[in-house]
């Protein structure tokens, strides 16, 4: 039984040693190369000093490097600190004042803009990789020639990784993640989506963040491969891989997935014919977007899950299976995981009731890397605190409407940005929207921001009218402001604070 992230690496080698492993837009590598290749920096790594629960930041694109540097960081018995490959200075300075790594393993151009930071950070060692092939390992690693793994001290409830919240409120933070948390997790995704060993995905969302490596993780789990670069930028590419790399899988995001239906959808109809099933999250899926994208790709399986950096893939929906009756549910429980909705008192709630979604089971990290202050806020009596707002219905299916701190207060009424911002979507000419509320000096009121389709504008006349048939009052926001876009967080989550600075700005320039 594998127990230890990279354990999947090495069992993968023995089981699928010639097998695609993963594939870039440089080249592609089999399980046994992948396993050689990490082995031989893991070695490298150790005799450069790097000892067993020293953190090592990782800073690279999507692609096998950064594949083989994060197993090679777990391999040497290291805390894998992956950061997003175009992380801020000023950001990669905070993260690392706050988990103090003794390596970065990054590319050139990463390393030219990131190496005076990690110097004034304590970083003793910063590895630059050239971005092809034939130039896999840094020239001071390569030749060290001590391949291996070092795992000999770790256990299952050892630190794997550290993953920073991409922080809708500008204020990251390190969730401690052990080998057995992840490892439930994926258990859990595995078991639901039935990953063998002829699927093959092609991911685009970021390794650094869990959703995007939990899909790497899955693959290599079960003898699968993975294509995978940076994001959509090059959308005719990376549907040209749907189809070429014979994807049975493409997860994304509800922004990602309502971008190509809008603006690619027969291309995506085409290339996406033999997708056998889609994973959507990040955000919630709108029942229309669900609709679209079945009718579009009717053979597809449509999942959505629930889960934070802090408690991955808590629940799991086929909408596909269910029908359009869940659309807006986020699924059920999945192994070993509980889920409660708690009162503001703290009180169990009932089927059908409206509080804070609570989560309990293995796969919940233990707390914040050095941050005792946020780590008692999130997890109390056992559970942990999601901050999402939601209900159960009795068949246990989770249904989330809000978050508590999303909350606008007009004048004593609470309004739900999330309710709001999906009546908005349904209009025509509107691309994205954003709701917030913006402090004026008799308290707080709803404004909208909309990303405008220039072919076809919307009438904010008449999406006001309309909102006063289907809102409260109360509700309807009484401005709305046309963006060039919405502020988000890499994994697609609405940045509402820094959404309503922008609006706060606007309103007095």
């Amino acid at each position: 039984m594998i127990e230890l992230l990279p354990q999947i690496l090495t069992s993968g080698a023995d089981a699928h040693a010639g097998r695609l492993a993963v594939q870039d837009i440089h080249g592609s590598v089999s399980y046994e190369l992948l396993a050689t290749q990490a082995g031989e920096l893991a070695g490298g790594l150790r005799h450069l000093g790097l000892k067993t629960g020293d953190r090592s930041v990782v800073v690279l694109p999507n692609g096998i490097l950064f594949v083989t540097a994060h197993f090679a960081n777990l391999m040497a018995g290291a805390v894998s600190v992956p950061f997003d490959a175009s992380v801020a200075p000023e950001s990669f300075a905070s993260m690392a004042a706050n988990c103090r790594p003794r390596f970065l393993l990054t590319n050139a151009a990463s390393a030219q803009r990131l190496g005076s930071v990690a110097r004034e950070a304590g970083i003793e060692k910063v590895i630059s990789f050239d971005e092809t092939p034939d130039a896999l390992f840094a020239q001071e690693v390569s030749s060290l020639g001590h391949a291996g793994v070092f795992t000999d001290q770790i256990t299952p409830d050892s630190l794997a990784v550290l993953m920073y919240t991409t922080g809708t409120t500008g204020q990251p933070k390190g969730v401690r993640l052990t080998h057995a948390n992840v490892m439930q997790a994926l258990r859990n995704i595995c078991n639901f989506v039935g990953y063998g060993p002829d699927d093959r995905e092609v991911v685009t969302l970021p390794l650094s963040h869990n959703f995007g490596l939990g899909h790497l993780y899955c693959n290599l789990l079960n003898g699968g491969a993975v294509y995978t670069e940076s994001g959509l930028t090059r959308v005719g590419r990376v549907l040209e891989n749907v189809e070429s790399f014979e994807a049975t899988g493409f997860p994304g995001t509800p922004a990602g997935f309502g971008m190509l239906m809008d603006r690619y959808g027969p291309i995506l109809a085409k290339r996406g014919s033999k997708l056998r099933f889609s994973v959507i999250n990040s955000a919630p899926l709108p029942p229309e977007r669900a609709a679209q994208l079945q009718a579009l790709l009717p053979d597809l399986d449509i999942m959505v899950y629930y889960g934070l950096t802090e408690a991955s893939r808590s629940t799991f929906i086929s909408l596909t299976r269910q029908g359009p009756e869940y659309y807006r549910s986020v699924g059920r429980s999945l192994g070993t995981t509980r889920l409660a909705i708690k009162s503001g008192a703290g009180e169990t709630l009932d089927a059908g009731e409206t509080g804070e979604v609570v989560i309990h089971g293995p796969a919940v990290t233990s707390g914040y890397w050095e941050n005792e202050k946020e780590t008692r806020l999130l997890l109390r009596d056992g559970w942990l605190h999601t901050g999402d707002l939601g209900h159960l219905d009795k068949e246990g299916y989770l249904f989330i409407t809000g978050r508590l701190k999303d909350v606008i207060n007009v004048g004593g009424y609470k309004v739900n940005p999330s309710e709001v911002e999906r009546v908005l979507s349904r209009f025509p000419g509107v691309l994205d929207v954003a709701v917030a509320g913006v402090p004026e000096p008799d308290g707080e009121v709803v404004v909208a921001a909309i990303v405008a389709d220039q072919s076809v504008p919307p009438d904010f006349a008449t999406i006001e009218t309309e909102c006063l048939l289907q809102l409260e009052r109360f509700k309807v926001p009484t401005r709305f402001v046309q963006v060039a876009k919405i502020p988000r967080t890499d994994s697609g989550k609405i940045q509402r604070s820094v959404l309503i600075k922008e609006l706060t700005l606007e309103d007095h320039a």
